[in-house]
């Protein structure tokens, strides 16, 4: 969001963006100007490059509220710095018309996991989208805000995914606190130890041996050979991904 300043009690939403996806996939993108019927100091214009002309006829957030209402309730809502600023600011606004905000399913804020992933150096949003290599050429614009901070949290998902496996809102207490439940999830291909000889096409996970490759991926070794014993001969070829180490433990299993 853009705003008429910094105090969330009294400025004012002069721009707001959700980007992201619904529960069945369908794309969302809502970027819209607001009319905060005040002037807009020119310190915050000079930030975003939103004025007084910019919003005149926009609608008041009285107007955009069923929008934004629908769009966060149940949602998982990400934001960078959301939990202090943009939440407390949009809770404003609705009490101002007398609404009660929207209940999210989750909120993750990445400003808050980024500490707590231990990223190095600066936190703001700029800084970190240039340590993943994320272009943000039009920074404090609600919509380039939005898309950016959304790509840090999938570049940071590809980069950490043990502290990912998890539910929103396990990852939600997690960030806040520092303790989670269980993993209800277990540990991922990645995380078990490579069976020797394989290339970590195949890993060990107790005495099951689970394909780390190819239309097989995520399956048990045992299962495939009964279901497709074709595969399990070309595996154990000379043609095969393995050598001769990691042949004659597949034979020994099977």
């Amino acid at each position: 969001m853009e705003t008429t300043g910094l105090d969330t009690r009294r400025d004012r939403i002069v721009q707001y963006a959700l980007v992201g996806s619904g529960i069945d996939g369908e794309i969302i993108s809502e970027n819209q100007i607001v009319d905060p019927t005040c002037k807009i100091p020119a310190g915050a214009s000079a930030v975003h490059g939103i004025y007084d002309k910019d919003v005149k006829g926009k609608g008041l957030f009285s107007e955009h509220a069923d929008t934004i209402h629908d769009l966060l309730k149940d949602s998982i809502v990400i934001g960078h710095n959301i939990q202090r600023y943009d939440w407390p600011l949009l809770t404003s606004e609705f009490t101002r018309i007398g609404r009660l905000i929207p209940k999210p399913h989750a909120m993750i804020d990445t400003l808050r996991l980024a500490k707590r992933l231990r990223i190095p150096g600066r936190h703001d949003l700029g800084t970190l989208c240039r340590g993943e290599n994320i272009s943000l050429n039009n920074a404090h614009d609600a919509a380039a805000d939005a898309g950016a901070t959304l790509l840090l949290l999938w570049r940071w998902i590809a980069k950490h995914p043990r502290h990912f496996r998890c539910s929103a809102k396990e990852l939600e207490q997690w960030i806040s606190t520092g303790e989670s439940e269980t993993n209800q999830l277990g540990p991922g291909l990645d995380d078990l130890e490579p069976l020797k000889g394989s290339g970590g096409k195949l890993r060990k996970n107790g005495d099951r041996i689970i394909f780390n490759f190819g239309k097989y991926r995520s399956r048990d070794l045992h299962v495939i050979a009964k279901e497709d014993p074709g595969y399990i001969r070309w595996l154990c070829s000379p043609a095969g991904p393995l050598n001769e180490e990691a042949i004659k433990k597949v034979k020994e299993i099977l």
